[in-house]
């Protein structure tokens, strides 16, 4: 980038973030961020451009085998719990256990991956703990011992191992790829995960169908559990053959862990793009999410379906996702939150009309949609965090931003328990309609957000 360009950036920057509440670090700090344009060099399509690089073939590979236990496990813990009890509130107090494991350690996981010289390192131990909880929870159903409260204990301990590792993981993408590639690289993310989404639920109930699994039945769940062993193991090896760089410690004595916590804070409090994206990012997950928490309870008492069609739904859903992944990772860098708002306003009409549904078909057919839209919330929510983010805090950012999955886990036991009283389709639906309320308000009233690229 020549200076003349450089400079016409930072006036479009600076444009987009004057307002009385912007610092003057905010700003500088916005200045000095990744050129909101460009592409692949020769006209070449932008759609796998970061796989064309070694390094990222395997961090890639890495993620896959954990999206695809995390897959298998969202649709296979969901299906237990409520096989188990029955109950729409057995299935918000699951999401609860999850919820406040995670926020108790994701500040922790972000000032680690501040401060470790290697954040791959932070990821492998925790893969291993999942390994070993997933081996734990199949062999506890071969021996016909599980109960309700083994679930918790299993959700406890792997909620907390999920957030202390993720900051790290977050913040190894631009380490992998570059701020150039970032888009894409995290597009392809998503791709990869709705790609698990697409296959791995489907896998799961099938087998738990074909081995003989519902009308009270859990004992073939134990061979998914296996298997979503082994896919964290791989998951550990396939990061073995990524290079990075170790990260230069700071200068100095080293600084006690709750003063760069504090740092963390602060630099949030201050920096007004973070603290927008932040807070309207949790508000879209919190409202975009409640459908698929309380999904196992909805198959079967609205729509009137066992396992195999439950992962057969979840996993078409991920059609949409897929494709809507895809596209995100053709765009040029910019116009990424007017995108982003457009489809969390898709994400919210699908989501009204699927709460209206009673047809299995009609609601598989909607569900495509709402992967679609889901999957440019997430894709453009994380990568407009992660290019506005200073890197010397992009672990805490990124702790901060899991952290919202957390909180939102522990709003979503509300949302367990409002079903229980008014039923599973309002719960769904008035979701819904927060989602349209909060996008459209973003979109018409809030032009420093719409504008951010």
């Amino acid at each position: 980038m020549n200076s003349a360009e450089r400079r016409r950036q930072q006036e479009r920057v600076a444009d987009d973030l004057r307002a009385p509440e912007v610092t003057s670090d905010a700003r500088a700090a916005a200045e000095s961020r990744p050129s909101t344009h460009g592409g692949p060099p020769g006209g070449r399509t932008r759609l796998f451009e970061s796989l064309r690089d070694r390094n990222f073939q395997w961090y890639f590979a890495s993620l896959l085998g954990n999206f695809s236990s995390m897959n298998m496990q969202m649709f296979i813990r969901g299906w237990l719990v409520f096989e188990l009890t029955g109950s729409f509130a057995a299935l918000g107090v699951m999401s609860l256990a999850n919820g406040v494991s995670g926020l108790a350690l994701a500040m922790v996981g972000g000032v680690m991956a501040d401060r470790v010289r290697q954040r791959k390192y932070v990821v492998q131990i925790g893969q291993a703990i999942n390994a070993a909880v997933a081996l734990g929870v199949g062999g506890l159903i071969a021996t016909d011992a599980l109960r309700f409260e083994h679930l918790i204990v299993a959700a406890v301990i792997q909620g907390a191992v999920q957030n202390t590792i993720m900051p790290s993981r977050q913040a190894l993408t631009p380490e992998v790829v570059g701020m150039d590639r970032l888009m894409n690289a995290l597009a392809l993310n998503t791709a990869g995960m709705n790609s698990a989404r697409l296959l791995m639920p489907g896998l799961a109930g099938w087998m738990v169908g074909a081995l003989g699994g519902g009308g009270g039945d859990i004992a073939p769940a134990q061979y998914v559990y296996y298997a979503m062993s082994g896919l964290y193991v791989w998951s550990i090896v396939a990061l073995l053959p990524v290079k990075i760089e170790d990260r230069i410690a700071p200068a100095g004595e080293p600084r006690p862990a709750l003063g760069d916590l504090a740092d963390g804070f602060r630099y949030i409090a201050h920096d007004r793009v973070i603290r927008m994206l932040l807070l309207a990012n949790f508000f879209m997950v919190w409202f975009s999410m409640t459908y698929f928490m309380l999904l196992p309870g909805f198959a079967k008492e609205v729509l009137d379906t066992g396992p195999e069609r439950l992962g057969l739904m979840t996993s078409l859903s991920g059609v949409g996702s897929l494709a809507g992944s895809l596209i995100v990772a053709t765009l040029p860098n910019r116009n990424r939150a007017r995108i982003l708002l457009l489809s969390s306003l898709l994400l919210g009409v699908a989501l009204l009309a699927f709460s209206m549904s009673t047809s299995y078909w009609l609601s598989v057919a909607i569900l495509m949609v709402v992967g679609l839209g889901q999957a440019g919330r997430m894709s453009l929510s994380n990568v407009l965090v992660q290019s506005y983010v200073d890197d010397a805090y992009r672990g805490r950012v990124m702790a901060v931003y899991m952290m919202e999955f957390s909180l939102m886990s522990i709003g979503i036991f509300a949302f367990g328990m409002l079903a229980n009283v008014i039923g599973p389709q309002l719960t769904v639906g008035g979701s819904a309609v927060g989602l349209l309320v909060l996008a459209g308000g973003l979109l018409l009233f809030a032009p420093s957000y719409r504008r951010l690229q």
